[in-house]
């Protein structure tokens, strides 16, 4: 019964296996932080869009709305978005030359992989542009 108490065959499978645990937690925590940059990214990207169309037309209008939707199927995500400005004409959604246009969009990733662990995470991202139109 002492030799087999004393018997050190097989630790190293232990080891092994712990370390194996520890490597796929590794590279599960950074598969996480990577989903999370990408889709930092791409909310960047698409704000600077919705940003450069409204400044380009001077109003928040149906050409960036219809520029949102086709962003939203090219990345795959669907944000929540904000404009904000001192608005010439509210009905219309136009704003004064000069006047600042802000666009913000709000998502909500959920980090899953951690069992049943799950750490929602809210991404904002926000940008502002100058009109550039004159409306009389």
């Amino acid at each position: 019964m002492k030799n087999i108490l004393t018997n050190k065959r097989g630790d190293g499978y232990i080891e092994i296996a712990v370390a194996v645990l520890v490597i796929a937690f590794i590279l599960l925590l950074i598969v996480s932080v990577w989903s999370l940059i990408t889709l930092k990214q791409d909310m960047r990207y698409m704000c600077a869009e919705l940003i450069d169309i409204a400044t380009k037309t001077g109003k928040v209008g149906s050409e960036v709305y219809s520029r949102f939707s086709e962003l939203c199927e090219e990345s795959g995500i669907v944000p929540d978005v904000e404009f904000s400005a001192t608005y010439f004409d509210s009905v219309t959604g136009k704003v004064q030359l000069g006047d600042v246009i802000s666009c913000r969009l709000t998502h909500n990733l959920v980090l899953s992989g951690f069992g049943g662990f799950t750490l929602p995470i809210l991404v904002t991202v926000e940008q502002s542009g100058l009109s550039r139109i004159y409306w009389k």
